[in-house]
């Protein structure tokens, strides 16, 4: 890191007004500037190594009004205007480059404030498209967060419930606000202890929606007076209710949560009243006297808002796919649809979740004994809030119901058994079930799985994968497959009934986050076309226990490609 009087010197030569602090004990450096006719300070505190984006605080902020991207803070009795210039963990900083890391990082300082300062309106709409982040620079962040259900932001009256004594972690540490649009009543009741005698109420709160708004306060407090600004863009008909109905209650605590458009979306936010007797919601600036107002901190709670947050699609939330097999692949194919947004999922398979099942699955060991489908749909529907799955003992061969069948939008098949999944494609043809499947399976030994992906009606089908390419004949084994057929694939460890097949969690995650992306794709219409993706692994393990594998798996180079399932000598739909 280049010293004090080094870097002085450089921004001196590159025609910026800098000085060093006249204190020797605090390594900071001054540039003064002059921007639209007024004289700006920028301070850099020096630090021994550059790890980020060098930093320039703003000297007396409150002298230019609220200015986008800058907060102020307060250091040893003296206000900065933290300035916020980019993401800082994004920006590659040339830290063997000291100098011009720091020449750098004060252009764009310059430049962030010469467009707030000259341009009001580019101004003001930036300070509205961040609403949310300012609004947290006067938040009391010591208060308890309240967790709020609501989807229409209609103006509503809410009980808001208190969060549970001793609980500092999960749903239970917030205060809930649950709202009568809220489609969470049900899992709120299982797991959140919603019922009144458990989480007493707090007090009560008004959902009230604005019709515009000014930019967050830049202090605490002046948070009375921008509520009394904000009072003035409530829609008339909300103000006669709030006036007549909920201006009558009498309470020594309110929350009121406010929600508006702004630039970057609808933006919520939460002011908290209290006061040491009771009193009416306060309305005007005499009610207000008597109350002690602060901002909280608020979350929303709801699905188009915590979905798209987290990576789902809500495209997909009516969606219906069936998924057949539960085991390692199936368990992480449900897993991997549900937190893509699936909530109507319905999961087949009639085996129970065993001790032997702890290590490459997905269920923890509390679903013991159960049977893997039920299990799977039950801790589904606790990790992704709004999934409806389902889980059913019966097997394929048993939904060979037309009618049932489609309903669905989907078919995944997860079991790893050729003749029942030929089966079923007969029985599929025969009765002109046109629904889309994906059948999926891995092979042992860690050498890889597979996918295809059957869309009625187009080029491509199950039985193209079971055309033998030299006889051109319909054959008993996937001509996809990396292993030879006819060869004993299972390790015996104590007798009959003790089989298995050698792969681990990886290869079953592999072949069901494949199989998944297939089926995501799919239904997002990006993939539109009948296909085949396949996954090749390591041979070490199959040449460790002579089992031959296929022409294919050494020709194989396009892992994880997704190509056409087509075969135009397929006698089913060439």
């Amino acid at each position: 890191m280049a010293d004090i009087d080094s870097i002085v010197q450089y921004l001196l030569e590159k025609g910026f007004n800098c000085q060093k602090s006249p204190i020797d004990l605090f390594k900071i450096i001054s540039v003064k500037l002059t921007i639209s006719s007024k004289p700006v300070e920028l301070i850099h505190f020096l630090t021994d190594e550059i790890t980020g984006l060098p930093i320039f605080s703003l000297s007396s902020p409150t002298e230019y009004g609220q200015l986008a991207h800058v907060s102020i803070n307060k250091f040893m009795g003296y206000e900065f205007g933290s300035i916020c210039v980019n993401d800082r963990d994004s920006v590659s900083v040339n830290f063997s480059m000291p100098l011009l890391a720091i020449e750098e990082s004060l252009n764009r300082h310059i430049a962030i404030l010469t467009k707030s300062i000259t341009d009001p309106e580019w101004n003001r709409q930036e300070l509205l498209r961040e609403f949310s982040s300012n609004w947290l620079g006067v938040c009391d962040i010591k208060s308890k967060q309240i967790l709020l259900t609501s989807a229409s932001g209609k103006l509503e009256e809410v009980d808001v419930l208190r969060s549970l004594a001793n609980c500092d972690y999960g749903v239970n540490s917030y205060h809930l606000a649950q709202t009568k649009d809220s489609d969470l009543s049900v899992i709120a009741r299982l797991h959140w202890n919603t019922n009144k005698a458990d989480r007493p109420i707090a007090g009560k709160a008004i959902i009230l929606p604005l019709i515009d708004v000014e930019p967050a306060p830049l202090k605490k407090e002046d948070l009375k007076c921008w509520y009394l600004s904000a009072l003035l863009n409530v829609k008339n008909d909300d103000k006669k209710i709030l006036n007549e109905q909920y201006g009558r209650w009498s309470s020594r605590e309110y929350w009121i949560i406010f929600n508006v458009e702004v630039p970057s979306g609808k933006t919520w936010f939460c002011l908290h009243f209290q006061a040491k007797q009771k009193h009416q919601l306060p309305l005007t600036a005499k009610q207000l006297e008597h109350w002690k107002v602060k901002a909280i901190p608020l979350r929303l709670f709801n699905k188009e808002n915590v979905l798209p947050r987290g990576g789902a699609n809500l495209d997909l939330a009516y969606r219906r796919v069936a998924l057949i097999g539960a085991g390692s692949v199936g368990g992480e194919i449900a897993h991997k649809l549900s937190s893509a947004g699936i909530q109507h999922l319905d999961i087949f398979d009639s085996d129970f979740y065993s001790i032997d099942n702890l290590y490459r699955h997905i269920l923890p060991e509390e679903f013991l004994g159960l049977t893997k489908a039920h299990g799977l749909g039950w801790q589904l529907q606790r990790q992704f809030l709004w999934s409806q799955a389902k889980g059913s003992r019966r097997k394929l061969l048993d939904l060979r119901k037309r009618q049932e069948l489609l309903s669905y939008d989907l078919i995944i098949i997860a079991i790893g058994s050729p003749t029942h999944e030929r089966l079923f494609k007969e029985y599929l043809i025969e009765n002109e079930v046109d629904v889309p499947v994906i059948n999926t399976w891995l092979e042992g030994f860690g050498v890889g799985g597979h996918a295809t992906l059957d869309i009625p009606d187009a080029k491509g089908c199950l039985l193209c994968s079971y055309l033998c390419q030299e006889t051109l004949a319909r054959g008993l084994n996937s001509n996809l497959n990396f292993i030879e057929a006819n060869q004993n694939v299972t390790i015996n460890l104590a007798g009959c009934g003790e089989q298995f097949i050698s792969y681990g969690a990886i290869c079953s995650a592999q072949t069901a986050l494949m199989a998944s992306d297939l089926a995501i794709k799919f239904l997002e219409e990006k993939l539109t076309t009948s296909s085949k993706v396949s996954w090749k692994g390591s041979d070490h393990d199959a040449k460790g226990n002579n089992i031959q594998l296929t022409h294919r798996y050494y020709q194989f180079s396009e892992s994880l490609q997704i190509k056409s399932l087509h075969d135009k000598d397929c006698d089913a739909c060439g």
